[in-house]
């Protein structure tokens, strides 16, 4: 495969995993950016900041701040803020924040397993392990370029 063909494939997937969430938006009245910022805080439970939402996922900054300030506002999202350092606000979920988040979920199960179907546990970790190698190398590129 050439990678032309392998960013093709990646775009194709990204559009598929953005229309197979739209029901869970349409349903719960949430913006792509909201649902992702839901679902990442569910998937990585100690990585509890927006901060690590920007870096982790690629989230504009602003974004993720909107994101962050409606679904608070709608009772979806609190913030704490760590008492030992007043600067570092954590997000939690709220019970319905989690109902959400858990219907997203689904949604997340069945499009990697329909992703995958047909892709052995060794293939899998094989492109796992390609895929970091390149955005290792995309992270050195882009500090080659920032030069």
């Amino acid at each position: 495969m050439e990678l032309s063909s392998y960013f093709d494939a990646m775009s194709k997937a990204k559009k598929e995993y953005s229309r197979c969430l739209e029901p869970v938006c349409r349903d719960f009245g949430l913006t792509q950016n909201e649902l992702a910022v839901l679902l990442f805080l569910r998937n990585n439970p100690s990585l509890d900041r927006a901060a690590d939402i920007v870096s982790c996922r690629g989230i504009a900054k602003s974004h993720v701040s909107l994101a962050v300030s409606q679904l608070e506002a709608r009772g979806i999202l609190a913030r704490r803020y760590d008492p030992s350092d007043h600067r570092a606000c954590h997000l939690a979920l709220t019970g319905k924040g989690m109902d959400i988040a858990e219907a997203g979920s689904q949604r997340q199960r069945q499009f990697f397993e329909a992703l995958y179907a047909g892709v052995t546990p060794e293939e899998r970790e094989l492109m796992r392990s390609v895929t970091r190698k390149i955005m290792d190398n995309v992270a050195a590129f882009e500090c080659e370029t920032a030069k």
